[in-house]
């Protein structure tokens, strides 16, 4: 990856909720999070992940950004959180840490290079950094994330671990 991303709060709870956000950094260099999306993280202090991404934001390991200035019309599909990290992303030139569907399209169509929570754990099995990508899956599915079998198998193929 390269030196800095813009994350959304989606895969911020993801990583918080299994304990794993220093991945982040180590994949995917500095990780911004525009202030809007730290705001989604929070609002529920007692919510899973929460208090990870609060450790981690004390720590440095992520690094709150104030919300961009927006340039571009509403996005009104999108949530404050996914909004402020595209215009984020369109301001440093940098990719998006996105899983949110909707709001992938829209950051791909702004011609902005976006990776998701899946994608980061790849990275990181390429790396060494994990020993395997499904075993990290599953707890993420233990903690209420859904992932199709389709995509189960496409993801563990592509980590080799069929």
């Amino acid at each position: 990856m390269g030196r800095s991303i813009v994350a959304d709060a989606g895969p911020l709870i993801a990583f918080g909720r299994i304990e794993r956000l220093e991945l982040l950094r180590t994949v995917c260099g500095e990780v911004l999070v525009p202030r809007a999306a730290v705001i989604e993280c929070l609002a529920d202090p007692d919510q899973p992940g929460a208090r990870a991404i609060r450790h981690a934001l004390d720590a440095g390991l992520l690094l709150e950004t104030p919300n961009p200035v927006p340039l571009l019309p509403p996005l009104p599909i999108l949530d404050a959180g996914e909004s402020a990290a595209i215009r984020l992303a369109l301001e440093r030139s940098a990719p998006v840490l996105m899983d949110e569907k909707a709001g992938r399209k829209i950051a791909t169509n702004l011609g902005l290079s976006v990776i998701g929570t899946a994608g980061v754990l790849l990275a990181a099995k390429k790396r060494r950094l994990i020993e395997s990508v499904r075993p990290m899956l599953e707890a993420l599915s233990g903690q209420g994330y859904h992932f199709s079998e389709t995509l189960l198998r496409a993801i563990s193929e592509r980590a080799g671990e069929q």
